[in-house]
């Protein structure tokens, strides 16, 4: 169900790949619309009286009176066909990196109070949108619905669109990954309820698994239910290729599982891999690679510093296992557990001990948060090399960083995931 149809100008966008607007004084996010539009018409979403603001769709993008000069026609056949893919399609390279340079200053301003705008020695932040702009993911993880059918997920939903046809191939794929994907997968007897991980190694092989689900964040109300419901007994079964992947950077090879996490964006693992190289304080004896996986940013570390010596932590996963036979000859120790609990048993952590130099902490979306950061921050490194994937969070983390004397003192926004609303923003912290 949707409200009235109005006509709107966007006066900017807002987290999460909406433009903002207001009605009858009233904030409205508008999806489908660009920062800088005028002339907007829209569906408004049925809401609660008294809601602090409004959701609406953009009816007809013919129609915009203004439209911004970066709006360009939809690329992703599975967005249009209802995947929750690519929500940021119509826009061109240049308007994307834009729009999430504002969100990602707009967020550290709000949330963190830090002006990312201009930073203390009067540089400004780095943008940085890696080509390609589309066709650059090399990993996908497609559900498969009642009847075995290989997917992508709904839109706001978890139900599958099949991949019967190339018409609903998103346009993030690679060519080499979505290359007779639809066909191969026709050939399979998927279990139902199971997912289907197709990934592209660095050396053109591709491999698909199938593996059990990922658990899903719980929507309110639905807690009791889901603990209710039996366990998937899926397990992992390799449909194509060897179920592994060659992925290289800097020189390095890491074999590991297609399902294991790797960065989607063929070109950003080694991009943020010189990041760290080129932000690691000299001389440093020691570091530590927090959310490490499989120790991208340890040998990172260990390219600026040859001698360092670097304990990377992270949860047990296939990817930390291929990162300790890829560092066997670095000085590099892995620690299976979570973050928050294994900081005190990490070297150079013991009162009395040297404490690291120099920390990377690449936490997931929900960021690092104020336990990890004041374990971190006790430690008095000289610099925190801090990878945010979601910029609120990574704003709340600055904020912590900033209560114990931490500054930004170099800023990097990019675009890694073109053609979406996501952001990932590296920092360099100094006290």
């Amino acid at each position: 169900m949707t409200g009235p149809v109005t006509t709107v100008d966007i006066l900017g966008p807002a987290h999460g790949g909406t433009g903002v607007a207001r009605v009858d004084g009233q904030v409205v996010f508008v999806r489908g619309a660009l920062p800088g539009e005028k002339g907007v018409p829209i569906h408004v979403d049925d809401g609660k009286a008294g809601k602090r603001f409004l959701t609406a769709t953009v009816t007809d993008a013919q129609a915009i009176g203004d439209a911004s000069p970066h709006r360009v026609p939809a690329v992703c056949p599975a967005a249009a066909a209802g995947a929750g893919c690519c929500d940021l399609d119509f826009v061109d390279q240049d308007g994307s990196l834009a729009i999430k340079r504002q969100v990602v200053i707009e967020q550290f301003q709000r949330i963190g109070g830090i002006d990312l705008s201009a930073l203390p020695d009067g540089t400004v932040p780095e943008t940085v949108s890696p080509d390609p702009f589309t066709g650059y993911r090399t990993r996908v993880r497609l559900g498969v619905d009642s009847v075995g059918r290989a997917g992508l997920r709904q839109r706001s939903s978890a139900g599958v669109i099949p991949l019967d046809s190339t018409s609903v191939q998103c346009a993030q794929w690679a060519p080499a990954l979505a290359e007779g994907l639809p066909t191969e997968l026709t050939a399979y007897s998927l279990t139902p309820g199971a997912e289907v991980c197709v990934a592209l190694g660095d050396d053109g092989a591709r491999s698909i698994v199938e593996v059990p689900p990922m658990p899903r964040p719980h929507r309110r109300g639905q807690r009791r239910r889901a603990q209710n419901r039996p366990r998937s007994t899926v397990r992992r079964r390799v449909l194509s290729g060897t179920g592994d992947v060659v992925r290289s950077v800097g020189g390095r090879s890491w074999r590991v599982p297609a399902e294991a996490f790797w960065q989607a964006h063929h070109a950003v693992a080694g991009m943020y891999s010189e990041w760290a190289t080129a932000h690691t304080p000299v001389g440093s004896e020691l570091g530590w690679d927090l959310y490490g996986g499989a120790g991208v940013f340890a040998a990172a570390l260990g390219d600026a510093v040859p001698d360092i010596a670097v304990d990377c932590v992270d949860i047990a996963s296939p990817a930390t296992a291929a990162g300790r036979d890829t560092l066997v000859d670095r000085d590099v120790r892995f620690v299976t557990g979570d973050v928050a609990g294994c900081i005190d048993t990490l070297r150079g952590a013991a009162p009395g001990a040297t404490p690291p130099s120099v920390v990377v902490l690449d936490p997931p979306r929900t960021g690092a948060g104020r336990k990890v950061i004041e374990a971190v921050a006790g430690r008095d490194p000289s610099a925190v090399l801090h990878v945010g994937c979601d910029p609120a969070t990574a704003a709340r983390d600055a904020a912590l960083l900033a209560e114990h004397g931490y500054r930004p003192d170099a800023v990097t926004v990019v675009d890694a995931f073109g053609l979406t609303h996501h952001v990932e923003v590296l920092v360099r912290y100094v006290r």
